[in-house]
């Protein structure tokens, strides 16, 4: 395979760089532009087209917006960005879902009869099912900058979102400068596989962790960290599927998974799973 160079994702921290929104600097900030941000202004999709929850019917929160390099554009170049939402949790109730009316005095019923799909969306459920979604992005929706979800349009005490998920109106989070940092791994361009002992995978993917199920030498200064592609560290068991172009996540603006968990987020299978500590 061609060498491909894996990048892991560093925030701004005050006047630095550190490995997630609200930690300490480790690093003097970059002089190129930032690759992208955390928090709750998404992307510059129209508003009709922010993703929603299917049974809540409430807009997602926002997570993530990023460029993606060259070799991670798996949707072609039409599409240099993606966007990370994260929306209602394990007990949403579609017995109880709203239903949209253009004719309602109810502004949100109103709204959510406006809403359309945006052409780039993929929907995730996991095993509990919580609801995620991946939105490929145009060069026109990442130039718009972090943009505010409408106003809350709920009157009080209603549409009240009781799946113990996240939406763009109960969960705000600060926006966050996020930049793209060259990955010292030597897994770059290689597909994650579950690995014992001294055992490679088939394209030279090599385990981080030692015989005596520490981390090797090399592999201690990626763990715990947001990053695209290399050397993957999934809290549980290794998801099939993974291939060199994966986004992993740790609990940054306000995911939730399950305490000390991460995600994995394969851009060219569509594989997803997370797992919690």
């Amino acid at each position: 395979m061609t060498e491909m160079t894996a990048w892991n994702l560093a925030f701004r921290c005050d006047s630095g760089l550190g490995k997630a929104p609200g930690r300490t600097a480790e690093a003097a900030l970059p002089s190129q532009p930032p690759s992208g941000w955390t928090g709750s202004r998404g992307p510059g999709v129209r508003w009709e087209q922010w993703p929603r929850s299917l049974n809540t019917g409430l807009p997602m929160m926002h997570v993530l917006t990023l460029w993606l390099p060259a070799a991670f554009q798996r949707r072609g170049s039409q599409f240099p960005g993606i966007a990370v939402f994260a929306g209602e949790g394990q007990f949403a109730d579609n017995s109880k879902s709203p239903v949209p009316s253009v004719e309602s005095t109810d502004p949100f019923l109103r709204d959510l009869a406006a809403a359309e799909v945006h052409p780039g969306l993929l929907r995730r459920r996991d095993l509990i099912d919580g609801e995620f979604a991946i939105l490929w992005l145009t060069h026109a929706e990442l130039v718009a900058g972090p943009t505010a979800p409408r106003p809350d349009l709920r009157a009080e005490g209603e549409h009240v979102d009781e799946s113990e998920g996240t939406n763009a109106w109960d969960n705000v989070e600060p926006t966050v400068d996020v930049w793209l940092i060259d990955r010292d791994d030597p897994n770059a361009g290689k597909a994650p596989v579950e690995l014992w002992g001294d055992e490679v995978g088939a394209d030279g993917y090599i385990n981080p962790s030692t015989s005596g199920n520490g981390l090797a030498a090399w592999a201690e200064p990626l763990f715990a960290l947001s990053h695209l592609g290399g050397t993957a560290f999934p809290v549980q068991a290794m998801p099939a599927g993974l291939t060199p172009w994966y986004l992993e996540l740790e609990e940054i603006s306000g995911l939730n998974f399950g305490g000390g968990g991460n995600a994995q987020i394969d851009l060219e299978s569509d594989t997803f799973d997370w797992a919690c500590g």
